[in-house]
This record gives structure tokens, sequence and C-alpha cells, in this order.
């Protein structure tokens, strides 16, 4: 069974997670837009003989929408409190704005991971030296963004957002409680763009000092920007690993979760799971259950 827990941060702070398992520690953070949700098809496909843990970035401490300027070391000292909690170093799986986050973690405390996969990481700040096109075109969707959100068009803000990482007319599509709710929320979290832009923290230098193997996803339909952001990492960081997932576009862990999980699997430990067994994933019930786990996730 699933369970939520607060922790308390090195620094003071609290950070919710959502755990379920025992056995090999990993560690899971979410998107900028998203929450531990992200991960729930995920965690209902993974074996026996893990303790997964998602972090909530977002409730319970001091992320996005609290007053102040809030940077990637904010969202390392969850990780952070994470490791204390588990008492033991860590696989780290990081999508997204996680993805960003895992990268600072590994540069700043090598000890800390044993392993790293990075799910198309939104480390726009790589881009400005390493990919002129990308970086520009990545600013150009931020100034548009801030611009909307200036005069109070949250709406059309986050149509284009959601429409770059998803296809055009994505945002359109979503029922209309669905994108209420979404925007109210995003709304609180604020504009957060500049952490993912920190040339400080977010540098080739920092890339060269991980010592955790890394393990680079994306999916083949996925945005230039991604694609570009992939390649800076697999081009610096020492130890990389590369997989893309056929038919997949940024948000895999809600569309593509079943070839994400063999992914995440085979780059984290090649003895605690057979994977001949993982590969034959079918969508026959019976078969299914007798290969995965299924269990409740955040």
């Amino acid at each position: 069974m699933a369970a939520a827990i607060t922790l308390r941060t090195p620094l003071g702070r609290r950070v919710k997670v959502v755990e379920q398992g025992a056995g090999t520690p990993v560690v899971f953070l979410h998107s900028g837009v998203g929450s531990p949700g992200e991960w729930k098809q995920v965690f209902s496909l993974w074996p026996e003989g893990y303790r997964l843990v998602a972090i909530e970035a977002y409730r319970d401490g001091t992320g996005p929408g609290v007053a102040g300027s809030p940077s990637l070391d904010d969202y390392a000292d969850q990780v952070h409190a994470v490791a204390e909690h588990l008492g033991a170093s860590i696989c780290l799986v990081g999508f997204s704005w996680g993805g960003a986050t895992v990268l600072r973690v590994a540069a700043a405390t090598p000890g800390l991971v044993n392993s790293l996969a990075v799910i198309e990481p939104e480390a726009y700040a790589l881009l400005r030296t390493q990919d002129a096109d990308a970086y520009t075109q990545i600013c150009g969707l931020r100034d548009r963004w801030r611009a909307h959100v200036r005069a109070g068009r949250w709406y059309e803000a986050f149509e284009e957002f959601i429409d770059f990482y998803n296809g055009p007319g994505s945002f359109a599509l979503w029922p209309p409680p669905r994108r209420e709710a979404f925007l109210a929320v995003q709304q609180t979290r604020g504009d957060l763009w500049d952490v993912l832009f920190d040339d400080g923290l977010l540098t080739i230098d920092a890339l060269t000092r991980v010592t955790a193997p890394v393990h680079v996803i994306e999916g083949t339909h996925t945005s230039v920007v991604d694609h570009a952001l992939c390649e800076v990492v697999r081009r610096h960081v020492p130890h990389a690993q590369h997989t893309l997932i056929d038919g997949a576009g940024h948000m895999m862990p809600l569309t593509h979760p079943e070839p994400l999980t063999r992914a995440l699997l085979n780059g984290i430990d090649h003895t605690t799971i057979d994977r001949t067994m993982v590969r034959t994933t079918t969508a026959d019930p019976e078969l299914r259950a007798a290969l995965w786990r299924s269990a409740p996730a955040p």
C-alpha cells in the first residue's frame, strides 16, 4: 500500500512524499506543472523488491507559490530529506523540472546517488552556450508566457505552454473542469522560469562532476528543445546510457508508462528482475497480473 508522510528537510522546511514497497530505494521527482500523480501508472507497473518514493515538490514545503525566489537548491533540499529518511544512497528518477533538480543533486552531492535517470530534463540554462536555436525557442516561450500572465491571460499562457509540450490543440481538448482546476493550481505556483535558467547551478562543468551512471530518456516525438537538452546531457556527463521511447512526446509517464518503466528498470538494476519477463508485459490482464505487482500509487 502507498503511504503519504511529511518529512523535515535539512534546511528546516517540510516536504510531503508518497512511498510504497520495500527494497532498493528509488526516488521520483515530477514535472514543474505536475504532481506525484504523474508516477501513478509507473508505480502500478513496478515489480516487487523496490522502495518507491515520490516527492510532492509543491506541498507542505517552501516550494513554488511561497514568497521569495526559489532555486534548484530548494528542491535539492527535499531530495536530501528523503535520503535521510531512507538512510541509504538512492536511485533518482527526475522528469522534466524534476530532471533538472536531480542533475543538481548528483553534481553537488555525488555520494548520495547510486544512479540517475533523467526524462527530458528541463535544464534550460545548459542550452545558452550549447544550442543557440533551442535556447532562443525556449526563451521565446518563456517571454510570451510572462506577457500573457502580466496581462492576466492565464488561459492563453498555459494554452501555449501545454501545446508546446503536447502538440497543437492539446489544451483545448482537456475537459473544462480539468482546465479550470489546472489553471487555479498554476496561479498559486507563479512564475518559476528563472529556476531552470540558473546559469550558476545548471552548468556544463556541473555535468562533468556527476559520478553516478546517468540514463537519459527521451521520446521520439518530443520537442526540438527537449531533444537538444538530452543531447547536451549525454555529451557531457561521464557515464551516459540513452533510451528513446518510440512514439512518445514529453509527457511519457502518462502516455507511455510501460516502455518507460521497462527503460527505468533496465537502467537501475540488471539483477533484481528478469528482463525477459519485463519485456513480455502485455495488455492481457492475467499475464500482466502475473508479471507485475498491482498496487496503489500517488
